[in-house]
């Protein structure tokens, strides 16, 4: 198991800053994700650790050894791409062993040796009895199978992941992030992971480094991220939330008053900053929002109107207008509403987050 650290590491492509001044630690044998929109730099980031890019400032660690200008080859990480890039003239075998074939003489192996480790892979990956088939004879989720396998094959000290589940349908991606967990946590082996998928990034990670226009926002783990944001990109990019701007009224420690500025609506909530400016953003979850009246003085209680609602399965996704505010609120799949039925939610003050406005 390998330690990945970048110490203020940039990238520039001409006047655009691709990656700009990342740092971080990728501890031994732990499931690390890079997400955000597209656009913002998480695959550059993970292209200057697998050395496809060196960057314009900035060093890259494997432990204690210095890597930026290291070969790709020297380095002995693996790569699985979002279109699986597995050659159609081969067979399943074929595409597996194609990376320790060329490495043969430098790995010291001989070809009983790569076949012990390309049935071992094939077994990991339970695709054994498919080695003889080629790439158009297998579906989306066994092609990706291949690709993990022929990463995993050369034991690599690294596994990087870019965005390899973006190509298969929705219930094909829920089982094969069960297994790609299952894998990782299995062999042990430090892997990062790119995705824009913010499901994904919370279901499979360990840790994760939310990024935007070349900045890392925050790090921390899927719960600490959710529940305690600090800032607000990060708090409007993960998970669904109602977002209103107001001006803060009273503050004590962590505890924030604020007013509304398009409902006569005081909301309290919680901050992670001990000095917010006047001007802040109230964000609020749609599954805290509780249906009637709250016995905690603290939390707030409105009426609204609801304007649309939408049954899914195992919630109803609705909407309240509340003066010139529109919230959104999750509602039980067993209640019976109506469009224009009159509704009374609490907002607990203890999940309401109080944000400083303009953090990008």
């Amino acid at each position: 198991m390998t330690k990945v650290t970048l110490e203020n590491v940039s990238k520039y492509y001409g006047n655009i800053i691709a990656v700009d001044n990342a740092s971080f630690t990728v501890e031994r044998g732990e499931f690390f994700t890079i997400l955000g929109p597209s656009g913002c730099g998480k695959t550059t980031t993970l292209r200057i650790i697998a050395g496809f890019e060196i960057p314009d400032t900035g060093r890259v660690y494997f432990d204690d050894e210095d890597v930026t200008f290291l070969k790709p080859y020297k380095r002995n990480t693996a790569m699985v791409f979002q279109n699986y890039a597995l050659w159609p003239h081969m067979t399943v075998f074929e595409n597996i062993a194609y990376g320790l074939k060329i490495r043969k003489k430098e790995l010291g192996l001989s070809d009983e040796d790569i076949k012990k480790r390309v049935e071992w892979a094939l077994e990991l990956v339970k695709l054994k009895g498919f080695e003889n088939r080629y790439p158009l004879q297998l579906s989306g989720g066994q092609q990706q199978r291949v690709a993990l396998a022929r990463a995993l094959v050369t034991h690599p000290r690294i596994l990087l992941l870019d965005e390899p589940l973006s190509n298969l349908d929705a219930k094909l991606r829920i089982e094969m992030r069960e297994e790609l967990r299952r894998l990782q946590k299995s062999l042990g082996i430090t892997t990062i992971y790119v995705t824009h998928d913010q499901i994904e990034a919370m279901s499979l990670s360990d840790r994760i480094a939310v990024m935007n226009k070349g900045k890392i926002m925050q790090i921390g783990t899927p719960r600490e991220l959710y529940f305690n944001p600090n800032n607000l990109f990060v708090a409007d990019f993960l998970g669904r939330s109602s977002i209103y701007r107001g001006e803060v009224l009273r503050q004590s420690g962590l505890e924030v008053e604020v007013k509304l500025e398009d409902a006569d609506v005081i909301i309290k909530g919680v901050t992670p900053q001990s000095n917010l400016p006047r001007k802040v953003a109230v964000v609020i979850r749609p599954e805290i929002v509780k249906i009637g009246s709250s016995s905690d003085e603290k939390d707030t209680t409105v009426k609204g109107v609801l304007e649309f609602a939408m049954f899914i399965g195992e919630k109803i996704e609705g909407r309240l207008k509340i003066g010139g505010l529109k919230l959104l609120v999750y509602l039980p799949n067993t209640l019976n509403v109506q469009v224009g039925d009159e509704i009374t939610v609490t907002i607990p003050w203890k999940n309401t987050i109080i944000l400083p406005l303009g953090v990008e």
